[in-house]
């Protein structure tokens, strides 16, 4: 049985994680939030983790990927500006590259390149609800979070982007097309399924956002058992050298994605930490629906325990756990 602790303090977290069992070169994986967003996770969290490391004599990089959709982290130059605004002013590393294409294959997950730099990984989230995947803890924040930009399509959605109605014909997604999918038809953007690669460059470059993610290719379970599978390719690369935080604080309805302020729905929790990604998002989940009287598993429709035990499915860890307070 898995151990996890859990504790309001979070100094008394650190005290536990044991960093000789990582390696010299620690990824921390963290999620900066969307320009608006007021909820994402206290850098001086990420401030303590950070230094706790290089006290060692180790060196640690906060890592992410650019994300899919439109927005202030679409690449990395916006991606690294967004960061440092909401006070992330350790150095950080875009995994993916400028523009969100770089990445490598691991069992048919499409992971950001630069995962390959590091030889440890200390993923740190910010626990809240999710309207597609039913809620976002460490799984989420792998998975998704270290997919590439077409990694994020292909678990989206059926792998092709569309072109809406808003496109205005400059040809910018036709020039960024390495595939030379994409040609002007009557003044429009048209892309050809048959030579599409799913790179999603097009979504990064349209400067009105009429190319997009087909949004309604995939079911909720789809989505869960796709990150799940991206989780289980990252993971592979880290051979156990890998640990989990969850900040079960200013817990939100919907993801830290999203560009606007929300407010916490329910009492702060505390933090909780383990070795095994799936007891840590299972004690997250029974702990914010207990504190919040049930109210959290109400927040959404979404099966919540599905990607538990997709992961579960995945030998990622158990469901089973002994949580320990500190």
């Amino acid at each position: 049985m898995s151990k996890v602790y859990f504790s309001k303090n979070f100094e008394k977290i650190l005290s536990q994680i044991n960093l000789d069992a990582l390696g010299n070169n620690v990824a921390i994986k963290v999620h900066f939030g969307e320009r608006g967003c007021n909820t994402y996770i206290n850098p001086a969290l990420v401030e303590k983790v950070y230094g706790h490391i290089i006290s060692r004599c180790k060196l640690a990089t906060l890592v992410e990927c650019n994300v899919l959709y439109k927005g202030s982290r679409t690449n990395r130059a916006d991606h690294i500006k967004t960061a440092r605004e909401h006070g992330f002013n350790l150095p950080i590393d875009i995994l993916d590259g400028e523009v969100g294409n770089d990445f490598i294959e691991v069992d048919g997950c499409k992971i950001g390149r630069g995962i390959k730099n590091y030889d440890s990984l200390i993923v740190l989230s910010h626990f809240k609800g999710h309207v597609a995947a039913g809620f976002g803890g460490a799984l989420k924040n792998i998975g998704m979070g270290l997919g590439s930009r077409a990694g994020k399509l292909h678990m989206h959605s059926n792998v092709k982007p569309i072109i809406g109605e808003n496109c205005i014909g400059c040809e910018a997604c036709i020039k960024n097309c390495n595939a030379k999918a994409i040609s002007l038809i009557d003044n429009r953007a048209k892309i050809d399924e048959e030579k599409c690669e799913g790179c999603a460059m097009c979504i990064a470059v349209c400067p009105t956002g009429a190319a997009d993610v087909p949004w309604a290719g995939r079911t909720a379970q789809d989505l869960q058992e796709k990150i799940a599978e991206y989780t289980a390719a990252v993971l592979s690369l880290f051979k156990q050298r890998a640990i989990f935080i969850n900040v079960l604080e200013n817990i939100t309805e919907h993801c830290d994605c999203m560009g606007m302020e929300q407010s916490p729905f329910m009492p702060d929790v505390g933090i909780v930490y383990s070795d095994d990604v799936v007891a840590t998002d299972k004690a997250s989940l029974d702990l914010v629906d207990k504190f919040s009287g049930g109210k959290f598993n109400s927040i959404n429709s979404i099966d919540k325990l599905k990607q538990i035990s997709c992961a579960e499915n995945l030998g990622l860890g158990s469901s089973e756990y002994e949580l320990i307070e500190l």
